[in-house]
């Protein structure tokens, strides 16, 4: 009977424990959300993102809506003048208020996952020299507490710093974030990256773009339509195509962008009103 009573004591306890545990780890969530105001927030979204046009162009990778935002969140926090790529400093309850991923308690875990992803997911990438290697946009993320260090690889700087006029493509992270498809945000970020309003685009570029290389273009297609609906309603670009023939078969897309009039910038090519 003792044994029992002691039993039913320890498995009291170690209830009572685990729920304390999950309302200290709510309650510092709330706190880090508390520090943050919409007009902070609405400044960090505001930001514009710059990277390589051979990077968003060429690379391949496979990753999800959140991890791609992820990623642009991570760009967003560096200067364009840097020297070299070290660590963004943040918090879990940042990235999700500034990506609006959500609140609470699952969305905090869901963002750690997608940051483990991330870092798990590599690509393969040409150094300047010419060396083949693989890249990594996240290197490894320090999380104590909700505070959060992200260490970015060093591989990427020459594709995120000191670009020159030319080579490097310049868009909205509000756009991005907006964008819930990994289409497209995928399809959003090439377009731009050709700064350009006509840009044509093969069949075979477009479905390699998507990851659908092993589907018919009839099915692709469907990707691509909704791609072009979601930049069109959640963006501050719009953007049309027309189909390119050979005889009965589609061999190209013709895209035409266009920057959507009520769009206002600051000097520094912020959006203010979006």
């Amino acid at each position: 009977m003792y044994i029992i009573l002691a039993l039913f004591i320890n498995i009291a306890y170690n209830n009572t424990i685990n729920l304390f545990s999950c309302a200290i780890t709510e309650v510092v969530i709330m706190e880090e959300l508390q520090i943050f105001n919409a007009e902070e927030i609405q400044s960090q979204q505001s930001k514009t993102i710059t990277k390589s046009k051979d990077l968003i162009q060429k690379a391949r990778h496979s990753l999800s809506a959140k991890e791609l935002t992820l990623v642009d969140f991570m760009v967003s926090k560096l200067e364009e003048t840097d020297k070299d790529l070290f660590f963004v400093d943040t918090t879990i309850a940042e990235i999700n208020e500034v990506c609006n991923f959500g609140q609470g308690g699952a969305a905090h875990s869901s963002t750690e996952k997608a940051l483990l992803n991330l870092a798990n997911k590599g690509f393969w990438m040409l150094l300047e020299d010419g060396t083949k290697t693989i890249g990594r946009w996240l290197e490894k993320p320090y999380i104590k507490a909700g505070q959060t260090r992200l260490k970015l690889d060093s591989d990427m700087a020459p594709y995120l710093l000191n670009l020159v006029d030319g080579k490097k493509s310049r868009f909205f992270f509000k756009d991005i974030i907006n964008l819930k498809s990994i289409y497209a945000k995928k399809l959003y970020e090439s377009l731009r990256s050709y700064q350009e309003e006509e840009i044509t685009m093969s069949v075979n570029e477009i479905k390699i773009l998507f990851n659908k290389e092993d589907l018919e273009w009839y099915r692709v297609l469907a990707y691509l339509r909704k791609a072009k609906n979601d930049i069109n309603n959640f963006t501050t670009i719009e953007v049309s195509y027309l189909t390119v023939k050979e005889g009965r078969e589609t061999v190209a897309i013709q895209f035409k962008i266009k920057q959507k009039d009520q769009v206002l910038l600051d000097a520094q090519g912020n959006v203010l009103n979006k």
